[in-house]
């Protein structure tokens, strides 16, 4: 059975590694009969560490004596990321990225990365870019690969916030193959939502995306990239695009894969469609005008410029590359 290892300084954050830990060695049913991973706490010697809620551990093993053959190398954040202890286990995290094991660092941990330059041939995240650029000054050169997400994994390296313990649970066992992504999912979405949430009584319907048939991928992706800040994964080939912006989700397909895949022929219309509407809410009446602007310079077909309504609401119009209607709205002056 493979050890996974855990860094642990002291004034080490233990709620960063209590969700990751238990999945590694439990299952919905209890122990795992048949666990592929054990975990193991390493510390800078074998005197008990403390926890931030004054926890103390006892490691299994010291920086000096930690093994080389090991499944994942997880840096549990904290207060000691500044230490000079922090620093000895250079060496071992260097040879965990060359030789392709998963690393995972969270919180202070992930600022402590990109001090030492980690991070900057990977998408990352953190505790912010400011934090980052603190942290990391000149050794930190990968800005554009920052995400603001609670966790974000690639390249074998899964990095997260103070806050994103689940989601960076999530990630490292994904990485790991710990068990089959659905039960990780499922695993994610218990402890996300809550029991209550889960077992209450469900709708009939839950309104999954809004979906646009395009007559151009690249161009409507680029489009929403850009007038509205929507991320994608796409590759730029597959016909279908998922974007997402917060909560809210659009898929894109093309109009003839559509067609050919369902065996039915649709009539489009022409020009605006006035059919359907996609309102984006935004915090304050300047900031319709603003958005309203930038939708304009980045493509977008005025419809109907920013106007205060009698009943309270400031409200715009635009058109996607296809002829989509846009509102983007406030109610707060």
């Amino acid at each position: 059975m493979k050890e996974i290892l855990y860094i642990l300084l002291d004034q080490f954050a233990e709620h960063e590694l209590s969700f990751l830990a238990q999945a590694i060695t439990t299952d919905e049913t209890g122990p795992r009969q048949n666990a592929k991973y054990c975990n193991r706490m390493v510390a800078p010697t074998h005197e008990p560490v403390t926890s931030i809620g004054g926890m103390k551990v006892i490691p299994d093993y010291s920086f000096a004596d930690a093994p080389h053959d090991y499944a994942a190398l997880v840096l549990i954040g904290g207060y000691g990321w500044t230490s000079p202890e922090a620093d000895i286990i250079m060496p071992m995290v260097a040879e965990a990225i060359a030789r392709k094991v998963p690393v995972g660092a969270i919180c202070n941990a992930a600022s402590w990365m990109a001090k030492h330059g980690y991070l900057n041939s990977v998408k990352h995240t953190g505790n912010g870019i400011d934090q980052l650029h603190l942290w990391g000054g000149e050794n930190y050169s990968n800005e554009v690969g920052y995400v603001h997400a609670q966790a974000v994994s690639d390249g074998k390296i899964v990095t997260a916030n103070g806050t994103g313990y689940l989601d960076f649970a999530r990630e490292m066992l994904l990485l790991l193959d710990n068990d089959t992504a659905e039960a990780i999912y499922r695993f994610h979405a218990f402890f996300s939502m809550g029991m209550t949430q889960l077992m209450a009584p469900q709708p009939r319907f839950k309104c999954n995306t809004i979906g646009l048939l395009t007559t151009n991928n690249a161009a409507t992706v680029e489009f929403y990239r850009h007038a509205f800040g929507f991320t994608t994964d796409w590759d730029g080939e597959a016909p279908n695009v998922d974007m997402r912006l917060g909560d809210m989700r659009i898929i894109l397909f093309p109009r003839e894969d559509f067609e050919q895949m369902t065996q039915t022929k649709y009539a489009y219309p022409q020009g605006l469609n006035g059919t359907m509407e996609i309102a984006i809410d935004v915090p304050t009446f300047a900031d319709v005008d603003k958005e309203y602007a930038h939708a304009i310079a980045c493509g977008a077909k005025s419809v109907m410029p920013p106007t205060t309504e009698p009943w309270g609401q400031r409200t715009c119009y635009v058109a996607d590359p296809d002829g989509n209607l846009i509102e983007i709205n406030s109610f707060v002056e």
